[in-house]
């Protein structure tokens, strides 16, 4: 059996299981009670925490990630633990929109051939959270740009930021994710998700409007292993800057491993519900801060490098 493969059922048992047991305890706790419950988990969490950084072997990372995804399942559950912080914990990415609907716990494995795997769990804010399992499938996509998929389908990152956005009746959360990939690149994405109207977690959806016509379901960015490459949101502007990336070897037909930074900046602008793509701009940097200065719209094509002056 494809070892992938094996991850993902197990993955699914440890948090049916520990979903199980979470549900025949009958005894609702008082909040001083779960209060300590609470800190009981995140020590726990704390020390495997430490050992899926830290440990010099993949068994025994992978160990410490089981016993995350057996601990967090059930710390989550707790009544009263969507508030719980859950700080200090540098191996997991939590993070939660504005409207504090739910969060998003992601985490990840490195394997010794410099590959991952990606863990995650959304809790919904509600008194007894439930919770849904982030089951990574990476690896079963050939075209991830164009797919809409549930969480027990997921495209595995660590998310770092989520925007939320409305269109129509909508609310459509706008994330940014990162993926280790493998030893010669990294991957960037810019994912959608979104509740149908079960409460099911969706990730991906049409809108990002390309100038060339294509309207994929999420912006994947794959690149040069040792570069650097940004993401970020300006709230005040409602767009989106990437860094645009080109080929080191300067030729068309470009891969993935050949490609970096330039040094200039492509966008999206939310406007009509939708991320539009928007031209290859110059600029500058704020001094105290991070919002761009437009200094011109060029006229030249998307994704052909700006000329030095």
């Amino acid at each position: 059996m494809n070892i992938r493969l094996v991850w993902v059922l197990f993955f699914l048992n440890i948090f049916i299981s520990s979903s199980f047991a979470q549900e025949k305890n009958e005894v609702v706790l008082t909040s001083s009670k779960n209060l300590s419950v609470l800190k009981t988990y995140h020590d726990s969490l704390k020390v495997y925490n430490f050992q899926l950084i830290n440990d010099s072997t993949e068994g025994l990372r992978s160990a410490a990630s089981i016993k995350i995804i057996k601990v967090l399942s059930k710390a989550l559950r707790e009544e009263g633990s969507f508030d719980y912080k859950f700080d200090s914990l540098n191996s997991i990415a939590i993070i939660e929109p504005e409207d504090k609907v739910f969060r998003v716990f992601t985490w990840q494995l490195a394997f010794e051939n410099g590959t991952y795997r990606y863990f995650g769990v959304i809790q919904s804010n509600e008194i007894k959270p439930t919770l849904q399992p982030l089951v990574d499938y990476t690896d079963f996509y050939e075209h991830p740009d164009s797919i809409i998929v549930d969480a027990d389908r997921w495209l595995g990152a660590l998310y770092y930021q989520i925007i939320p956005m409305k269109s129509g009746k909508t609310t459509y959360y706008t994330l940014f994710g990162w993926n280790g990939n493998n030893v010669r690149t990294n991957k960037k994405y810019i994912d959608v998700l979104w509740f149908d109207k079960e409460g099911k977690a969706k990730f991906g959806y049409p809108m990002f409007n390309m100038q060339e016509g294509k309207s994929p379901t999420r912006i994947v960015f794959e690149y040069k292993k040792d570069a650097a490459m940004s993401i970020s949101y300006y709230p005040e502007l409602k767009q989106i800057y990437y860094d645009h990336l080109v080929s080191l070897s300067g030729t068309a037909d470009s891969v993935a491993i050949d490609l970096v930074p330039d040094g200039t900046l492509e966008s999206f602008e939310w406007t009509k519900g939708k991320w539009k793509q928007v031209e290859l701009v110059e600029y500058e940097r704020r001094e105290n801060g991070d919002v761009p200065n437009v200094i011109k719209e060029q006229t030249k094509p998307l994704y052909q490098p700006l000329r030095p002056h």
